[in-house]
Order: C-alpha cells, then sequence, then structure tokens
C-alpha cells in the first residue's frame, strides 16, 4: 500500500492535510531538526535548477524561494493533489540528462517501488558535479507510534500483530541503494525527540495514515474503533508522563 501509486495519490497524498496533519507533530521536536536549512546548506554553490522531487507541502520550494531566489525549483510530485508545478514519476522523470544541477528527494523514497531506478533516475538528469540531497528515517524513528498501534489492535482483538514501518524500505542503513547511482554518498544522522503534551495531535497523526494503513487493521476492527483506542493510550501516557515521548532519528544523504 505504501509503494501502490493509486493508492499514494488518491487515499494518502489527495491533498495537503495528512501530510500536514504529520509535520505539524515537529513543532514539539525538542532542538528541531532543520531539514530545510540543511538543504539550504546544502546547495551552497550550486546554480540553475533544482528539482524537488515528492515536493509534498512545498516547504522546501518556499525555503528555497526566500533564501536562494537565484535558483530555479522544479516542483515534481506524483500526486497532482499536492500541487506540484509538474505531476510525474522519480521512476521515469520527465527531464532530459543533465537538465538540472540539483535534486532533492526529501523523506520520499521510501514510497518508491523501484528506489534503484529512482536513483538512476536522478543521477540521470542531475548534471555532472551536481548534488542530490536525499533524506530519510532511521529504523528506529517513532517507534512509539507502531507500539501505539500494535497495543490498540492488541486491546481489541487479543492478538500480537506486526506492525508495517512505512518508512522501513528506505531507511538511513540504505545509502547502498544510493551508491549504485552515485560515487559519493555521505549522511549525517539526528538523534531527537519530540514530546507532546497534548493527545489530540498525536491521534491526529496516527489518524493521517488511514488512507494508507486502514488496510492492514485486523478483519472486522473499524478504524472509528482502533482510533478511540489509540486516543486512550495517548491520553494513558500523557497523564503518567505530562507528555507523549516519540523518538526521532533523521537524516541526510549528500550524492555526487
Amino acid at each position: 500500500m505504501f509503494t501502490d501509486r493509486s493508492a499514494l495519490t488518491s487515499r494518502g497524498y489527495a491533498d495537503h492535510r495528512p501530510l500536514a496533519a504529520r509535520a505539524s507533530i515537529y513543532q514539539w521536536q525538542v532542538d528541531k531538526v532543520d531539514l530545510p536549512g540543511l538543504a539550504v546548506a546544502g546547495l551552497t554553490g550550486v546554480t540553475g535548477n533544482v528539482l524537488d522531487a515528492g515536493c509534498g507541502l512545498g516547504t522546501y520550494v518556499d525555503r528555497l524561494a526566500s533564501e536562494r531566489p537565484d535558483l530555479g525549483v522544479l516542483a515534481l510530485d506524483l500526486s497532482a493533489g499536492m500541487g506540484p508545478m509538474v505531476v510525474g514519476d522519480i521512476q521515469q522523470l520527465p527531464l532530459a540528462d543533465g537538465s538540472v544541477q540539483a535534486a532533492l528527494a526529501m523523506h520520499m523514497l521510501y514510497h518508491v517501488p523501484d528506489i534503484e531506478a529512482a536513483a538512476a533516475e536522478l543521477r540521470r538528469v542531475v548534471a555532472d558535479g551536481g548534488v542530490l540531497l536525499a533524506s530519510t528515517n532511521g529504523r528506529d524513528d517513532k517507534h512509539e507510534i507502531g507500539q501505539l498501534w500494535a497495543d490498540a489492535v492488541a486491546d481489541l482483538t487479543g492478538e500480537q500483530v506486526e506492525v508495517r514501518d512505512a518508512d522501513g524500505r528506505f531507511t538511513l542503513d540504505d545509502g547502498d541503494l544510493l551508491r549504485t547511482a552515485f560515487a559519493s554518498v555521505e549522511v549525517v544522522v539526528f538523534d531527537r525527540e519530540t514530546l507532546v503534551p497534548d493527545v489530540e495531535p498525536v491521534v491526529a497523526f496516527v489518524n493521517s495514515i488511514r488512507g494508507l494503513g486502514e488496510d492492514d487493521l485486523p478483519g472486522g476492527v473499524t478504524w472509528e474503533a482502533f482510533l478511540g483506542r489509540v486516543r486512550e493510550g495517548v491520553q494513558a501516557e500523557v497523564e503518567r508522563h505530562g507528555v507523549f515521548r516519540i523518538g526521532n532519528q533523521v537524516g541526510l544523504f549528500t550524492c555526487r
């Protein structure tokens, strides 16, 4: 489901709201990682055109427009609902060879069915001497959300389930997938905590995954019943500790 092109465009990212709900939780990240700022820094010395593949909310487009207005930024996304300049698939980019001087693939490669093909396409369109910046999460990132999901299902069914990790297909351990196309791949990793003081932002985060995750619920378990148990679990944690703790591990690959 997390790589199904139809599901991604019609259910997961039909519009901005689910992604915005997930992104909003990081306002409580301690010593917040400024990925757009890191992207701007990573493009120091770059001139010309930059591809933002999987542009999502347009966060990087906006930041570059503000701090690097000299760059021509092309925002591309698989889903028209995200409002990109170009609707396209990173596995078959509608761009000429060497047509951009840099590319961004920020927290999106885990949604791509063939990650090596995507890496090859990015290398094809990035001119010699250019750079690809790609971000993703570590394998233990947001482990608490997965545990919350599993506990809610166990409460409703008495069964333990294995929760699929949406990010798991491309994590900070998977730089070799980029090395199939780029000669030099370096990564910087940040370990953080997000301490959410209220129940509803965490519930909204889980609810935002409904479009891609509801089919993973056991038969007979409704989303409403599941989300109710999630809310109870978050409430118990907030009452016990004053916050709901989410561990984060995020990183940025620089590829040349």
